[in-house]
């Protein structure tokens, strides 16, 4: 397979649904069709999903790329309605929460305020008549809590779930805060990347047994051309970091 996740997080997907025929995924803060996407290799698979993107450039390229999946320029949360949205594009660092806001602006980002929609994904899935989901991808800066508590977790339940897990641009841990949400739902913890933690429903319990160990050479991956766009732009952070600590 061909790799395009950031962190292998389609290798392990891959490895564990590898039974799965032309499956179906809801990727929350999407990003981008394909850097760092870790739909984009079941996307060129067959399968299909739905693209959850507030930037409205961003946007914009999943409609033109994924003409297949359901492309939706909103933000999701606990209810709907409309909040402030910093937009600090084009890093993927955009956020709806305000104290990830701040400290994005203290490490020398610019960003800009704008209004978007918010709807919560049992609205999503209501809408759309999702009845199931192979895997649910959440990285949106600091908000995932409100995103899971948004969820009807009795109309649709995620075989696999997997959220960013640290704080952005740290190591430092953050899911202490919705963690307990996904374990009172019957999920179990599958693993830790580094950045993103994995979880299985009970229901699928015998899908543990592919998260034992991280990707490797049995998994037969190759990293996508646009690693060395990844690579680049890894080194670019670093050296931002580094001169900002330095302050």
């Amino acid at each position: 397979m061909i790799s395009y996740a950031q962190n292998l997080e389609d290798v392990l997907l891959a490895r564990a649904l590898a039974g799965v025929d032309r499956g179906f995924y809801i990727d929350v803060g999407a990003f981008d069709p394909e850097i760092d996407s870790v739909t984009r290799h079941f996307y060129d698979a067959g399968w299909r999903g739905i693209n959850i993107e507030p930037v409205a450039a961003q946007h914009a390229l999943f409609a033109r790329a994924r003409v297949r999946d359901i492309n939706l320029n909103v933000a999701l949360g606990r209810t709907g309605g409309a909040l402030t949205f910093h937009d600090f594009s084009p890093l993927g660092v955009s956020t709806l929460d305000p104290v990830v806001a701040g400290e994005m602006r203290a490490r020398g980002f610019a960003g800009r305020e704008v209004t978007v929609p918010v709807i919560t994904l049992a609205q999503v899935c209501r809408d759309h008549d999702v009845r199931k989901i192979d895997f649910l991808k959440i990285d949106v800066e600091g908000y995932e809590t409100e995103v899971l508590a948004g969820h009807d977790w009795d109309f649709v339940r995620p075989r696999i779930l997997l959220v960013e897990a640290t704080r952005p641009m740290s190591t430092a841990p953050s899911y202490a805060a919705w963690e307990p949400m996904l374990l009172r739902q019957g999920y179990q913890f599958a693993w830790f990347d580094g950045l993103n933690r994995f979880y299985v429903r009970r229901e699928d319990a015998d899908l543990l047994a592919h998260f034992k160990i991280p990707p490797n050479i049995f998994d037969c991956y190759a990293l996508s051309n646009r690693s060395s766009v990844r690579e680049l732009l890894g080194a670019l952070m670093s050296r931002v970091k580094r001169q900002l600590l330095r302050r």
